[in-house]
């Protein structure tokens, strides 16, 4: 059967063989897949300035907040918020740490599981969020003090199940 029949044939298995090959091509080219969203800011890997310091909670998962001054009230908010989202974690929670930075101003901070870092000079941080930190010590991610407490308890949750085997 090496006539037109079987080269027929041939063609045939050939073609059933690359369809699904030529399908997804062809559905990657027209409908290329959306890239993953996050909701805080997503920032760029590189390390943290403070996670230098001796005191840094080394190998933990760590939410870092600033003021500058006196802790006002959107200050006390963005402690609540941290707060919140810390406890929200349920068993994660001890894979997650809370930093305070803070410059001159001794702030009134709930005593509980907050650490406190003074700094010398101003750190080059944005003062109207705050961040999360992988254990390695690098920024992922940034909240500003707008962003809504629900989906960041979400999204934190989701971060520390993907990368389970760090922090």
């Amino acid at each position: 059967m090496t006539g037109p029949r079987g080269r027929w044939r041939l063609g045939l298995i050939l073609l059933l063989c690359l369809l699904p090959w030529l399908a997804a091509w062809l559905s990657y080219r027209c409908w290329p897949p959306q890239g993953g969203q996050s909701y805080g800011q997503l920032l760029p890997t590189r390390p943290f300035a403070a996670a230098a310091r001796s005191d840094w909670p080394k190998g933990r998962w760590v939410l870092v907040g600033q003021s500058r001054g006196a802790c006002d009230q959107p200050c006390r908010q963005r402690l609540y918020t941290m707060r919140q989202i810390h406890l929200a974690q349920g068993e994660a929670a001890s894979r997650l740490q809370r930093v305070w930075l803070y410059q001159h101003a001794a702030i009134t901070a709930p005593p509980d599981t907050l650490q406190l870092a003074q700094l010398e000079t101003a750190p080059p941080l944005r003062g109207d969020g705050f961040y999360l930190i992988d254990p390695l010590g690098n920024q992922v991610l940034f909240y500003p003090d707008a962003a809504r407490p629900d989906k960041i308890i979400k999204e934190v949750l989701l971060v520390l199940k993907v990368n389970n085997g760090l922090g």
